[in-house]
């Protein structure tokens, strides 16, 4: 018969909230040192995760725009932040077995996934109608400003080039975006904080009580999870910007990030 190790047998009850615990601000830059060192410990896996995430938004981001759809090519930007908790499932799983001593392969991170499937999928399902929901509402935030048909065709109709597409926005229009953006990011890192690590580790975890146990430790750490958002934006904002290069690194170091902060906040 096959023993288990302790660390994979931990469960949460879906009637019962574990505990959230209070962190100092320093523990952010611990996430990303721990991060780090899972990073080195599994390298190739780290860089296939990385190098599949910028080919992934790279080659959407491109086809998007062959197809005159600039204003969908930019949204999948800041669109990585709603999406890269879920995406990053394999990387958790990966963290999770380090803790047990465990090496991983490929294969090994595809159990992150199927451990609580129903969560996870939801999870991801949510933040995709989360993320349209922002673009829609921009839009129309956009023309409720704007009063240029012109303008309004060819930023959302299909502009010829990006150059066309750049000079058109206004400054209505970005920030009908950027607040609007501000908002449903904020509702999605309150949703996906820990909700998304905790799937992964409990089997048995529901949707609604993994995305409550994430409110609940964003609120009771109100100023390091701010902290953590911030770290969060200005990695992210340096994988994305080079046409998504920098993922090759910040994926996967956010992804084990993510998991350290989870194990710290969150009780057994």
């Amino acid at each position: 018969m096959t023993m288990r190790r302790p660390y994979l047998e931990h469960y949460v009850s879906p009637m019962a909230m574990p505990e959230i615990r209070r962190v100092d601000m320093t523990r952010p830059w611990f996430w990303l040192a721990e991060g780090w060192r899972d990073f080195v410990a599994a390298p190739g896996l780290s860089l296939a995760y990385g190098l599949a995430a910028t080919l992934a938004f790279a080659l959407v981001s491109l086809l998007l725009g062959s197809a005159g759809s600039w204003h969908w090519a930019i949204a999948l930007m800041p669109g990585f932040l709603f999406l890269g908790p879920v995406l990053a499932v394999g990387l958790y799983e990966v963290a999770r077995r380090r803790e047990g001593e465990l090496d991983s392969t490929l294969d090994d991170t595809r159990h992150g996934w199927r451990r609580n499937t129903m969560t996870t999928y939801s999870l991801g399902i949510i933040m995709v109608l989360l993320m349209l929901a922002w673009f829609v509402t921009s839009m129309q935030l956009t023309a409720l400003f704007v009063a240029n048909a012109m303008v309004m065709a060819q930023v959302f109709g299909g502009a010829p080039d990006l150059a066309t597409f750049l000079t058109s926005i206004t400054w209505p229009m970005l920030a009908a975006v950027s607040i609007s953006g501000a908002l449903a990011l904020t509702i999605a890192f309150m949703l996906t904080a820990v909700s998304v690590p905790l799937a992964v580790d409990h089997e048995d975890i529901d949707v609604i009580t993994a995305m409550m146990v994430s409110v609940k430790a964003v609120v009771k750490n109100g100023p390091v999870m701010l902290l953590w958002a911030g770290l969060i934006a200005v990695f992210a904002g340096i994988g994305i910007l080079p046409l998504y290069l920098g993922l090759i690194v910040t994926f996967p170091l956010l992804g084990y990030a993510t998991w350290h902060a989870y194990r710290d906040i969150v009780g057994q």
